[in-house]
């Protein structure tokens, strides 16, 4: 069990940017660092390994691997490929209107208001977002996979936005999706995905552009 929190807590550290692309550790350096016994961080690593995230080089350390454009790109593919495939599949006569959908979009016209937000306020409601929209599907196993795609367009938008008014525009096209969905346009909510998908495509590129020493 605590091998498995190990994994997750170092990979919010690589989605936060905290630990970026390229940084190298030793599992010693690690576990002093974490507090925990070496052979758990050991663990963690080969977890990691497998998710393409880190790579080990025994004897020596492990790195945060590097981002690749194109993995992104299938990444913001993949997640609106799903989001659309809910839309649609979405019965209205199901959907609870006061919850979660609408406290959703409550949280993020709160915060589309606030004049300083944080980015950690803004990557809450992103999770908020993304999760409540899994969830109208039924299937539970596709919030891990929209989740581990989302780690690199998380990374990608920590790399490219740097103006509050750009998550604010995100955070608009979220709202379309919802108010479009409760009013019973699929279709409309379908564009707005489509919408989002685009601008994420832009910051993946502009990531690329600004801090080309973090990509493959």
């Amino acid at each position: 069990m605590l091998s498995v929190s190990v994994y997750d807590l170092i990979k919010v550290k690589i989605a936060s940017m905290e630990y970026a692309p390229g940084s190298n550790f030793s599992e010693m350096e690690l576990a002093n660092e974490l507090g925990i016994p070496r052979g758990k961080v050991r663990e963690a690593f080969n977890l990691l390994s497998q998710d393409k995230l880190v790579q080990v080089i025994p004897q020596r350390c492990t790195t945060i691997c590097k981002l690749e454009l194109g993995n992104i790109l299938d990444s913001i593919f993949i997640v609106r490929s799903i989001l659309i495939a809910i839309v649609k599949d979405v019965h209205l006569a199901y959907l609870d209107k006061t919850l979660p959908l609408s406290r959703l979009r409550e949280n993020l016209l709160a915060l589309e208001k606030n004049n300083n937000f944080s980015e950690v306020a803004f990557f809450k409601l992103d999770h908020d977002f993304h999760l409540t929209l899994s969830e109208l599907s039924g299937f539970p196993r596709l919030n891990k996979i929209i989740f581990k795609e989302k780690l690199n367009i998380d990374r990608t938008l920590r790399l490219s936005v740097k103006r509050q008014a750009d998550y604010v525009t995100i955070l608009r096209i979220y709202g379309k999706v919802i108010d479009t969905l409760l009013a019973g346009a699929p279709d409309k909510s379908i564009k707005a995905l489509c919408e989002l998908a685009s601008m994420l495509e832009t910051c993946a590129n502009a990531a690329v552009k600004n801090h080309p020493h973090l990509f493959k």
